[in-house]
């Protein structure tokens, strides 16, 4: 369900860009995946993510960073040497991601990504996973997880996630 601010949908359909203040949907809530707390702080920095793939000679990721205010941090685009898949690709979006983020002193920190098999892998720590990268980038996720005071994630749809309009230029 969409809930608009000012903004109308006409307005959303006549392709009016909305900032992530202006449009939220009731979604499901963070899942806490780690940190010093057990509950998150009322202030969550929002950090979305996105891994693109096209071939190992084009795979890039990137990251939006929102303060808690809504105010935007960070947003940037890297290219991924060495990937050999979209699923690769999301694994190492989310850790450059929250790396950035950990290093920019965010320490209650929302996670949202539009992979839901790299999500669920998160937040089920009994679910193995067969690909070396994947341990890999799992153990560093949850390793910086413990230089927070609270970290959760999220699925969203890819319509939400601002960070794939970074491979979209307009």
């Amino acid at each position: 369900m969409l809930v608009a601010g000012r903004t109308s949908t006409a307005a959303t359909a006549a392709g009016v860009k909305l900032n992530a203040q202006s449009v939220s949907y009731h979604m499901n809530p963070l899942i806490r995946i780690g940190g010093r707390r057990i509950y998150p702080l009322p202030l969550i920095a929002k950090l979305q993510t996105d891994g693109s793939f096209r071939g190992r000679k084009d795979a890039a990721t990137a990251f939006i960073l929102y303060a808690p205010s809504g105010a935007h941090l960070i947003a940037l685009k890297q290219p991924l040497y060495g990937a050999i898949s979209s699923t690769e690709a999301e694994w190492a979006s989310i850790e450059k991601g929250f790396a950035a983020a950990v290093d920019a002193n965010q320490e209650c920190i929302g996670i949202e990504n539009d992979c839901l098999g790299v999500v669920s892998a998160l937040i089920n720590p009994d679910n193995r996973q067969r690909h070396e990268y994947a341990r890999h980038y799992r153990h560093t996720i949850l390793e910086l997880t413990k230089k927070t005071l609270w970290t959760g994630i999220r699925w969203i749809p890819r319509k939400l996630n601002r960070a794939d309009d970074l491979f979209h230029p307009t």
